[in-house]
């Protein structure tokens, strides 16, 4: 499982500029791509701030590891699975 939270983009930024990373040499070998288990979530508003954000942002990481035990709403606005 990868989880890309680039320092100060939202998810929005993030897909304009994933590329960058989806071209590098060996990416697509990776085990987590190949599995389809590569998710994109907001660096800005959640992971790279401290502070009471940081209850979010493991909300989120819960959302994404078990998403039958956790559902808090964060799918789509936080975090979203990039599909390959």
């Amino acid at each position: 499982m990868i989880i890309i939270t680039p320092c100060g983009f939202d998810i929005e930024r993030t897909l304009k500029e994933i590329d960058v990373m989806l071209t590098l040499p060996g990416f697509s070998e990776m085990k987590a791509v190949k599995s389809n288990r590569l998710y994109i979530a907001d660096g800005n508003q959640y992971f790279n701030r401290s502070g009471p954000r940081i209850v979010d942002s493991i909300e989120i990481l819960a959302e994404i590891i078990y998403p039958k035990q956790f559902i808090f709403g964060y799918e789509g606005k936080g975090w979203m699975k990039l599909e390959m």
